[in-house]
């Protein structure tokens, strides 16, 4: 399985996306703190880019990926290899190679403005947190959805919606929610909603640091109300854990159980 990890971790890093992805967080990280030297506002403006792109980058370099390797994975699988650790090396190497790129884009411009700036290095090292913890939750949803659809066309499009959905569908279907039952009690609901959204909760989790109502949001503040900022910030990282666990034994299963 070692020797699968290694070559999937350098397979992607000889794929020009990858690159890609590292110098676009590196120079807008850049630009960031050469305009804004205020290191909560970065974080506050870097949060808002990552909860965007970093979900639609997951799914689609995902779902490329596991429908690209469709060959090479039935090649493996005609030698004396388990199932699970080609799945789990293949994961393992896209979700880390995207992760060290983020991580790495986003945390080396503090090199060059640590001097000019103060940086609230906690509030920062959250938001590394919770973007290193959406790649991995969007790669095994990626992955899931990659093993359930045989057609690629299929796959592209459940990713798609996916992205749709935990970034801008929900949102609407909170509103909605929130307009139609505003005479009955929402708190517990909301809460809940807030739960099955890992968006949501990667913002929640970075932002319960801040005293800014208007970045936390309707299902924010209920989850404020509910948890104390240390609690609510453990309970959003244990539900992102679980996010990653549950799409990836889902996909493992189905990939254990397939006919290539």
């Amino acid at each position: 399985m070692f020797k699968l990890l290694k070559y999937e971790f350098f397979n992607m890093y000889r794929n020009k996306w990858i690159m890609f992805y590292f110098l676009f967080f590196l120079l807008l990280t850049t630009v960031l703190f050469y305009f804004t030297k205020d290191s909560v506002k970065v974080c506050a403006t870097l949060l808002n880019l990552t909860l965007l792109v970093i979900p639609l980058i997951s799914l689609i370099l995902g779902t490329i990926f596991l429908y690209d390797s469709r060959s090479f994975i039935e090649l493996l699988l005609s030698q004396p290899i388990n199932r699970r650790s080609i799945y789990v090396s293949k994961y393992i190497g896209i979700a880390f190679s995207l992760s060290v790129s983020f991580g790495v884009g986003v945390t080396f411009p503090i090199l060059f403005f640590f001097r000019e700036i103060s940086i609230d290095y906690v509030l920062y090292a959250s938001v590394v947190v919770s973007g290193v913890m959406m790649t991995f939750i969007f790669i095994s949803i990626a992955f899931l959805i990659g093993t359930i659809f045989e057609d690629k066309v299929k796959g592209f499009g459940a990713s798609i919606l996916t992205w749709l959905y935990v970034t801008l569908i929900y949102d609407g279907i909170i509103l909605f929610i929130i307009i139609y039952f505003q005479e009955y009690p929402l708190e517990k609901p909301v809460l809940f909603l807030s739960l099955i959204n890992p968006v949501d909760l990667a913002r929640i989790f970075v932002v319960l640091q801040l005293d800014i109502s208007a970045l936390l949001g309707y299902t924010g503040l209920i989850f404020k109300r509910f948890f104390e900022t240390q609690l609510g910030m453990v309970v959003s990282l244990v539900n992102m854990f679980l996010w990653v666990i549950v799409p990836f034994l889902i996909g493992l299963k189905i990939f254990n159980k397939k006919d290539f």
